[in-house]
């Protein structure tokens, strides 16, 4: 049933599909130009791999991988069309644009020489595009679509501050991925030989420990006051931040089985980290009766606070050292992994425009 609160509102149109739209584009563009370095002209014609034989280059596996990337873009311009009110319009627009980053993405490739750009791919990333198109046509036929939009409305605030809010946090989820980062942790002990470094305290392994449990520990608070202000409701608070570290958990358990290899299957979890989000709760705790727009200014210093850690953070993963906790091969892994650490470190500046839109708000409401 529709809560009196519900009814006696009328939520403005979403603004969410375009912001979806706008971060996948973004995502889907990293990954196909990663490493983004090494950019020189490789003396093949510009475009030339649209008149490749067919297939030039095939495999089942990226074909399929390519297809399934682009869905949620198609998925995403679709909704954000019929916003428009395109009518059947919004599934070739959502195909066209969808070909065009394609296009974009396999262009540049010819300017890395450790990429190669298909006539393939860019027939599977289209693909990919139009099925994705077709999903919430057939998706708003299922009985819990219309549950779905009415619990948004009920548990977020509604404008496109809110509705940007919604996506940032699917983009925080989206950089939980990665199952070799500690869950909410924003720094990465890496493994292989052992690294040199200063460190400013006489007991290096302690200030390693500060470093991580810090910031495992200002990353878990900023973002339950991110949620906070996200919410219709203070009371509800408790609750989605269970929900949301109960989410958090168990990204992390599926990636982890799925990408790593069982004696690595807990690399995401150690003790120091948990202590860190043990203290971030008891912040969070003591800080919730305060108002929201304070609670505002404290997670913008806690964003910085966690940019500060990871700037000073000493160690520099190794990828060859790192693949041997993966299954998967290194193309395909490092692909993953720039899509994963791009959202990781998108998301505390995007947080910061989030909070200063927010306070920018509160003050404008008074």
């Amino acid at each position: 049933m529709f809560s009196v609160s519900y009814l006696s509102r009328h939520p403005a149109e979403s603004r969410i599909p375009r912001f979806v739209a706008f971060w996948l584009s973004l995502l889907l563009l990293t990954a196909g130009l990663f490493p983004l370095q090494g950019w020189q002209d490789t003396g093949v014609p510009f475009g030339a791999f649209l008149g490749y034989d067919w297939p030039y280059y095939f495999s089942r596996f990226d074909f399929g991988l390519n297809i399934v990337a682009f869905m949620p873009l198609g998925a995403a311009l679709w909704l954000d069309g019929r916003r428009r009110r395109l009518g059947w319009h919004a599934w070739l627009r959502a195909v066209l644009l969808s070909a065009a980053l394609s296009l974009l993405i396999e262009l540049l490739q010819q300017y890395l020489p450790n990429r190669n750009a298909s006539n393939v791919d860019l027939l599977a990333n289209t693909l990919g595009g139009a099925l994705g198109a077709l999903l919430p046509v057939w998706g708003r036929k299922l009985p819990f679509a219309a549950a779905l939009f009415r619990w948004r409305h009920q548990v977020f605030r509604d404008g496109p501050l809110a509705d940007f809010g919604v996506v940032l946090l699917l983009l925080w989820l989206i950089g939980q991925t990665n199952p070799a980062t500690p869950l909410f942790g924003i720094v990465l002990l890496p493994t292989g030989l052992p690294q040199p470094f200063e460190s400013p305290i006489a007991d290096p392994a302690l200030f390693l420990r500060l470093l991580e449990g810090g910031g495992a520990a200002l990353h878990f608070t900023s973002v339950g006051i991110f949620l906070a202000t996200l919410l219709q409701r203070p009371q509800h608070t408790l609750r989605a931040m269970l929900i949301m570290a109960t989410g958090a958990l168990l990204v992390k358990g599926v990636m982890a089985g799925m990408l790593l290899k069982p004696a690595a299957f807990f690399s995401w979890l150690n003790v120091t980290v948990v202590v860190g989000q043990i203290l971030g709760w008891l912040v969070l705790a003591s800080i919730f009766r305060l108002p929201r727009r304070y609670q505002a200014m404290l997670a913008i210093l806690l964003l910085l606070g966690s940019e500060v850690v990871s700037y000073y953070w000493p160690l520099t993963a190794n990828p060859v050292a790192m693949l041997q906790l993966f299954r998967w091969s290194m193309g395909h892994l490092q692909n993953f992994n720039a899509v994963a650490d791009l959202a990781a470190d998108l998301w505390p500046l995007a947080g910061l425009v989030y909070f200063s839109a927010y306070l920018y708000q509160r003050w404008r409401a008074t």
